[in-house]
């Protein structure tokens, strides 16, 4: 039995890779929001940068917990941390993408639905008001915005 040469003909594995890379961005980002623990993270961002131990204390959640949503949103694009000294930060980043816009319009409606957000942000800003976890580290992280134009 003799095999018969075929023509290959090239397959357009960029625009493949291109569309598998955005739909996983896609799925990572609605993700995001399938979880109770990220969606109150978002909220609190919102209103200005926090540092691991803020939100460890506002959660009430073990710090391992909160270190791994936070390293979530980082990856799916949402977020992003600022190391000061000792202490990381972490903010909201501007939207990307006109899907990122819609859903972080979307957290607000989204957050009012559950119930521990409202108690959150009542205890996010106590939290800024004293100072929180790390005063030096939120001294530093606020000549960072005022720097950025927030």
């Amino acid at each position: 039995m003799r095999l018969q040469k075929t023509k290959t003909v090239p397959v357009r594995r960029r625009a493949a890779a291109r569309r598998s890379k955005m739909s996983a961005g896609v799925d990572s980002m609605f993700r995001v929001f399938a979880d109770h623990t990220r969606l109150r993270i978002l909220r609190l961002l919102q209103d200005g940068p926090l540092c691991v131990g803020d939100l460890v204390d506002i959660l009430r959640a073990p710090q391992p917990t909160v270190s791994r949503h936070l390293a979530y949103l980082r990856r799916s694009g949402f977020v992003e941390a600022r190391q000061h000294g000792l202490w990381m930060f972490y903010e909201l980043v501007p939207a990307q993408s006109a899907l990122h816009s819609k859903l972080l319009e979307c957290l607000a409606v989204c957050a009012r639905l559950l119930p521990k957000v409202k108690a959150d942000v009542g205890l996010a800003r106590s939290v800024r008001r004293s100072g929180g976890c790390c005063p030096e580290g939120r001294r530093l992280m606020e000549q960072f915005q005022h720097g950025r134009g927030r």
